[in-house]
């Protein structure tokens, strides 16, 4: 643009025809100008820049991991439970009661007797009252292997008939058959006179499959 500026301003300077003249060269190589785009198409201030825009890239979606690609997950050991062994249950201990039977008394003040009965089968627990004793002191004790002595006292003596004691016994293991429960020593006195009452005896029995024993009885004369 430099060169055109000059040749006007020499135009001017040499006569107004000359300037008529180059101001039409001059318009006319302006016009040449816009026409291919020299003047508009600059990098000068105030132009268009029309280089295009490149396209952002469209991302792509990362794969998500196929079900058959997962990890397979490691097989689960399963432990065998081991048998545990019950604990062997011990049978319940059987336990029989013996009433002692006291027949026709009359006014007896004390009474002692020896039950004798069979230490590998029985094994003696305790000694009680019967219904014939309610109110009688009572005793007992064991002088020796399968036998059990017992005394009783009733100062306003005994009347009647029933179970002047109750021995309880328990069984022993593996028992079976019959066993023999047997009075001896007897002795009973009356309870004014304190005179000797005769008395006869009859033994009982047990046997290991009942439940109910055979009882032995005291008869007095």
């Amino acid at each position: 643009m430099r060169w055109i500026l000059e040749v006007a301003y020499i135009g001017i300077a040499t006569s107004w025809k000359w300037l008529l003249g180059s101001t039409a060269v001059v318009a006319a190589l302006v016009g040449i100008l816009f026409g291919v785009g020299v003047l508009g198409g600059g990098g000068e201030a105030g132009t268009t820049d029309n280089t295009p825009l490149a396209a952002s890239p469209t991302p792509t979606p990362a794969a998500s991991p196929s079900p058959t690609q997962a990890a397979s997950p490691s097989p689960t050991q399963v432990v065998t439970p081991t048998a545990t062994p019950q604990p062997t249950v011990a049978p319940a201990a059987k336990f029989i009661s013996v009433p002692v039977l006291a027949t026709r008394a009359n006014n007896v003040g004390s009474l002692e007797f020896v039950l004798v009965y069979d230490p590998a089968k029985l094994e003696l627990a305790q000694v009680e009252r019967g219904l014939l004793s309610g109110n009688a002191l009572i005793d007992y004790s064991s002088p020796g292997p399968g036998r059990l002595w017992a005394g009783i006292i009733d100062i306003n003596g005994l009347d009647g008939s029933g179970p002047v004691a109750v021995v309880k016994f328990k069984v022993r293991d593996n028992v079976g058959g019959t066993m023999p429960l047997s009075l001896e020593s007897i002795s009973a006195y009356d309870a004014n006179t304190l005179v000797d009452i005769l008395t006869t005896t009859t033994p009982g029995e047990f046997t290991g499959a009942a439940l109910t024993p055979l009882s032995p009885i005291v008869t007095f004369q």
